[in-house]
């Protein structure tokens, strides 16, 4: 048996070129082609849980992360980015837990970029598949870019020398389906489904619900997918054999890792 992370080592690839020779001086924001269109760990619903890149990091598998929840406001997100001390409440919680420690620990955010929903799925092309609810903070939406660098005393062991998250305040099944519904981006490297029911989701992440709906008639499924509490797997995916789960989030549930049945990785 082997752990989630020493697993997904055997997919390590190189940081992207466009991340690699990102200049944060310049002001330039990066080209969402090239962004979306390099290997995605996508988390719909994710509020402040540090787990994807807590599990993918280490194995150098992927270095950008796109975050969607529509409870979360700009200015919450800065806080926890930057927040240094954290109280006893959030270290009992989710940050303590994941890779957040205050910011991600070790990491420091070198620069960050504001995009706009439209620029992401683009006005004129998409299509969505379902009418979609607005969530609590979406009159505030943001969309935050933020590039990530490792602190020089760690080394490659402990991650990435760079990684991106893009953090979306929307809904994470409107995300799926603006991004990868209508194929406009390469298909997402992994995904997480965990429904915690308590949390404003009103349609399940897992088997039945809208979003496995749109990656059947799509066809675009992410590569590996978690699935947590009360998410069932989705139809034409299978659980990794031998790799154990792991527990994350606010309450520690444990999530599984699974992969679609056929099909090759995309990527640039």
């Amino acid at each position: 048996m082997q752990n989630i992370s020493e697993f997904l080592s055997r997919y390590k690839c190189r940081m992207p070129v466009w991340l690699e020779k990102l200049n944060p001086g310049d002001n330039k924001k990066p080209d969402l082609k090239y962004v979306l269109n390099s290997r995605v760990v996508f988390y719909p619903g994710c509020y402040n849980d540090g787990f994807m890149v807590e599990v993918f990091n280490p194995s150098h598998s992927a270095y950008v992360y796109l975050y969607a929840d529509y409870a979360m406001t700009e200015e919450k997100w800065i806080e926890i980015l930057h927040t240094r001390e954290l109280s006893k409440k959030e270290s009992d919680g989710h940050i303590k837990c994941q890779t957040f420690g205050g910011n991600f620990r070790g990491y420091d955010e070198i620069a960050h970029y504001d995009y706009s929903f439209e620029e992401i799925a683009g006005p004129q092309d998409w299509e969505p598949h379902f009418d979609y609810r607005e969530g609590p903070e979406q009159e505030k939406r943001f969309c935050r870019l933020s590039i990530f660098e490792r602190q020089e005393i760690y080394n490659e062991s402990y991650g990435a020398e760079r990684f991106a998250l893009l953090y979306i305040n929307d809904d994470g099944i409107k995300v799926y389906d603006a991004l990868w519904g209508g194929k406009k981006y390469k298909a997402p490297f992994a995904c997480l489904m965990e429904d915690y029911g308590f949390g404003g989701n009103y349609d399940s992440f897992g088997n039945g619900g809208h979003m496995e709906a749109i990656a059947k008639e799509s066809g675009v499924y992410p590569y590996f997918m978690f699935f947590g509490h009360n998410a069932e797997p989705w139809d034409n995916t299978y659980k990794v054999p031998d790799v154990y789960g792991k527990s994350g989030g606010y309450w520690r549930h444990e999530r599984t890792l699974y992969m679609k049945e056929t099909g090759e990785i995309e990527h640039d």
